[in-house]
């Protein structure tokens, strides 16, 4: 069944590839494109050395996300329109962008002031050590003792609000605004040394450039090519480095109490004997295509195999770091076996097929995807005019759905990476447009 599954995921993408290049719209098949590169592939190559039981039900959840993924690209590609801006609409939103630019300036001088240190700035002009960069980038956001909804707006300063603030004095022709608040939400994206948030950043705008430039130039189509170039570079590096580690296994000493994987093989290598190709395969092979799909599979064995422990709708508002699920995994699954690699406040994030399953098995995973479906078909449902603040909203919608699914679970990027706050400000601005289509369905 599971190698059912897995061809079917493969002939899916296959189809939603063919028809997004027949259709010259290849942007609108990113979703697919991405979760194709980091989760299909990477789970076809360590099929392998994943235990079959985990492995199952692994493939299904990776079935089910695949196929909500297309189905949406396909209606969205099918629907979408030539994507016109309405010039006219550019400065309606002056000032609710006069105070989302308050707001990108205001929070992070209040998140540093708070945090009583910059880690970037202590790790390469600070002296300290790496001990203390890796202690400081945890005080910095996940241990930082303040509400829960004001680090969430410190995660919307680099996902949602910089970018649009940025974009729109671009193209308001005030650009050493632009450039300054570029200068401005980079430096804040990389403050916490971790490569999360800069790289969300960069995703979010290179995305809302991209639709938001897209009726002056078409850009849409050679943005999806540099993606899909990247992609194989991913994979590359992650076949690369995958095939090296299986191969110097038995230098190593492998901690794995069942099978292994290319990356439990690099974990327990010696300093003397650690594995290295060169910085960029080792960070792009490591942690973009080998270990999402190796975290989604120990979900899956933690939530169905040994311990098993069952998990509550409610343990998702679980805001203690020692009973999140992320945590309890990465222990078992990391910590324990690894201890000088991890230690006790680890979060090993579950891939979304892999939290839904955590909460209900298979039934879940289908209800997440129904969910998912639903949310691509709005981002990119056709109107008739399109403000320049909507084709904003739209790239970082659409990209965040591309990017985020491998890594975080729904309720992480509707909340933390504001993808809620992307649907419903795009709920906003099409609401009148909505309605007068809506309406004409029913007649």
């Amino acid at each position: 069944m599971s190698t059912l599954l897995v061809s079917l995921s493969v002939l899916q993408f296959a189809f939603v590839a063919g028809f997004a290049f027949k259709r010259q719209k290849l942007i609108q098949a990113t979703p697919s494109l991405v979760w194709f590169s980091l989760m299909t592939l990477p789970f076809i190559y360590q099929f392998q050395f994943f235990n079959n039981s985990p492995r199952a039900s692994q493939s299904f959840g990776l079935f089910m996300i695949a196929t909500a993924l297309a189905s949406g690209d396909i209606l969205s590609i099918k629907s979408k329109g030539s994507g016109s801006v309405s010039e006219k609409s550019h400065s309606s939103h002056t000032k609710a962008i006069y105070f989302l630019t308050f707001l990108v300036v205001f929070i992070p001088a209040y998140h540093y002031w708070l945090a009583g240190t910059i880690p970037i700035v202590d790790q390469y002009f600070g002296g300290a050590s790496p001990a203390k960069v890796s202690q400081d980038r945890e005080n910095f956001v996940k241990l930082l003792d303040v509400p829960y909804l004001l680090k969430v707006l410190f995660h919307w300063v680099s996902a949602v609000f910089g970018p649009i603030c940025i974009l729109w004095f671009f193209f308001m022709k005030r650009k050493l605004v632009s450039a300054l608040l570029l200068i401005w939400v980079v430096f804040y994206s990389l403050s916490s040394s971790a490569d999360g948030p800069i790289v969300i950043f960069c995703w979010a705008l290179v995305f809302a450039a991209g639709f938001a430039m897209s009726s002056r130039l078409n850009l849409s189509n050679y943005l999806t090519l540099g993606i899909s170039a990247a992609l194989l570079t991913v994979i590359a590096s992650g076949i690369w480095l995958g095939e090296t580690a299986i191969a110097r296994e038995s230098e190593c000493g492998v901690v794995a109490t069942q099978g292994f994987t290319p990356g439990d093989v690099m974990r327990s290598c010696s300093v003397d004997k650690e594995i290295i190709i060169n910085p960029v395969v080792n960070r792009l092979g490591y942690r973009v295509f080998l270990t999402p799909v190796e975290v989604a599979n120990h979900w899956y064995d933690y939530f169905d195999g040994s311990p098993s422990e069952k998990r509550e709708l409610i343990d998702v508002f679980q805001r203690e770091n020692s009973k999140q699920a992320s945590n309890k995994v990465g222990m078992w699954a990391y910590t324990e076996r690894f201890p000088e690699h991890y230690g006790v406040s680890i979060s090993a994030n579950g891939s979304i097929d892999a939290d839904a399953y955590s909460l209900g098995g298979n039934l879940s995973v289908f209800l997440i995807a129904l969910i998912l479906f639903f949310i691509r078909i709005f981002i990119s449902i056709p109107v008739s005019k399109e403000t320049l603040l909507a084709k904003i909203l739209e790239g970082i919608g659409l990209g965040q759905l591309a990017f985020l699914p491998n890594s975080a679970p729904l309720q992480a990027m509707l909340l933390p990476q504001g993808l809620g706050l992307v649907l419903f400000l795009l709920l906003i601005l099409r609401g009148k447009d909505l309605f007068i289509l809506l309406k004409s369905k029913v007649k």
